[in-house]
């Protein structure tokens, strides 16, 4: 069974790792991102725009008492607008700061949960292959595909679990704004893993090799804030 780290601190700072193991990247999912990415502001907000239109028309349908309709269903969107705006925009900034993830030489974890605090690892003898899915706003879900039969729990892991191109859950490190070192390390850890220094292939895939071993996820407990 693969190490187990022993704490992730609810800074993220990881406060003990097995022997040996090397942190080899930080970070966190960037509130921006979360809110218009994963919590989609702007459906939302569309979804209030369209209500609005509706509600124009209709009160169009009726000459008598045409302005106090056009100016009550203006303030009621109006409000409706700032009430979306603020509640996405809280619920982002506490995904971000209650989140970290970490991504070491053995694995990548996951510190996570805004009540319930999560500590959860996936080492690469786990891991099938790794994709980056980039936005047009520069940030990027870095989404961990799974070998095997091997599943987490997606209320463990939620909302950082994407179902995108996947028929289960993948592990996802959500709104990077800066991807790159991230994926750059992801891959390098990879790739050391599946062929080490001293020639021998272990038993994990990246994401150009097809195969891996049924395993199973280390590490995914709840852990009190």
């Amino acid at each position: 069974m693969p190490e187990i780290v022993e704490h992730i601190g609810p800074d993220g700072e990881v406060s003990r790792l097995p022997a040996g193991e090397r942190v080899l990247w930080q970070g966190a999912p960037d509130q921006r991102a979360i809110a218009r990415w994963f919590l989609r502001e702007r459906w939302v907000l569309g979804f209030v725009a369209l209500s609005a239109g509706l509600g124009v028309a209709a009160a169009l349908r009726h000459v008598e008492g045409l302005g106090p309709r056009l100016i009550g269903v203006g303030t009621l969107s109006v409000i409706l607008a700032i009430v979306a705006i603020v509640a996405i925009r809280v619920f982002a900034w506490q995904i971000a700061k209650s989140s970290s993830y970490v991504i070491t030489d053995r694995r990548v974890y996951f510190n996570i949960g805004m009540v319930l605090r999560a500590d959860a690892n996936v080492p690469y003898s786990s891991v099938d292959r790794i994709d980056l899915l980039r936005r047009s706003d520069g940030s990027a879900d870095l989404m961990v595909t799974l070998a095997g039969d091997t599943e987490i729990p997606w209320l463990l892991l939620f909302p950082h679990m994407s179902w995108r191109g996947a028929t289960r859950g993948r592990p996802t490190f959500r709104g990077l704004r800066a991807p790159e070192p991230a994926a750059d390390a992801i891959s390098n850890a990879l790739r050391e893993y599946v062929m080490p220094a001293d020639g021998e292939a272990s038993a994990v895939s990246a994401s150009s090799v097809p195969s891996a071993p049924r395993a199973s996820i280390a590490g995914a407990t709840p852990s009190p804030a």
